[in-house]
């Protein structure tokens, strides 16, 4: 009886392993080769929105007063703060682009102690608002350990995400220079000297000598005869 027992139990534990194998077997293989965040939480974007939703960008600096706020108009993006100018599209856009696609390298949840992540003094916020007010922001924190990259959390959330520095590294210095559009390089035309040409022209008849109109004096010399000794009585 107890045999019996015994190959029943094998056969159930045989078959359970059949089935296992054959269910792996039949997984992607990208999730057979998929690396688990550190909480199993899929990687978000961090920014899930449409670039062509966006009407504005702003980044504040969390440690020092000071700001930069961009704007989409109909001819093109704004800059707002620091200065009123027109700003460089490409790199606007290009910045938009790198957001939008922002994803953590991983996710820690149940975070209870933000203050060990340095938001209590945070680094800079970013936050984007749409065409229909809707705003989405990300605070960012200190470094992590390696140096390599950001803490950050959605502005008063507690899910901790690990962000590339790069892309905060370019926003933060849009403090320094903002992405003003760039002012144009004159281009030097150099000016070729005039000659002034001089044109003579000849004389067309000859002079006549100048003849004087009073003649000079005919002068004729005057005989004075020598005076004579006359004798005397």
């Amino acid at each position: 009886m107890n045999s019996r027992v015994t190959l029943i139990v094998v056969a159930v534990f045989i078959a359970l392993f059949g089935f296992v194998f054959l269910v792996d077997q039949d997984k992607p293989s990208q999730q057979l080769n998929a690396t688990p965040t550190a909480t199993g939480i899929a990687k978000p974007y961090l920014f899930p929105v449409a670039s062509s939703d966006v009407q504005s960008i702003e980044v504040r600096d969390l440690r020092a007063p000071r700001q930069v706020k961009v704007t989409r108009t109909d001819a093109g993006w704004r800059i707002e703060t620091p200065e009123q100018k027109d700003g460089d599209d490409f790199k606007i856009t290009q910045m938009l682009n790198r957001l939008i696609t922002l994803q953590p390298s991983r996710v820690l949840s149940n975070v209870t102690d933000l203050k060990s992540f340095g938001f209590i003094t945070a680094t800079l916020e970013a936050r984007i608002t749409l065409t229909n007010t809707e705003q989405y922001a990300l605070t960012v924190g200190d470094k992590t350990t390696g140096g390599n990259d950001y803490y950050a959390v959605h502005t008063g959330g507690k899910i901790v995400f690990i962000v590339s520095q790069s892309v905060i590294d370019d926003l933060m210095a849009w403090f320094d220079a903002p992405p003003y559009q760039p002012t144009p390089t004159p281009t030097f035309t150099p000016t070729v000297p005039v000659t002034p040409t001089v044109t003579g022209t000849p004389p067309t008849s000859t002079p006549a000598p100048i003849t004087p109109t009073t003649a000079p004096p005919n002068i004729v010399p005057t005989f004075v005869p020598a005076p004579t000794n006359t004798p005397r009585p």
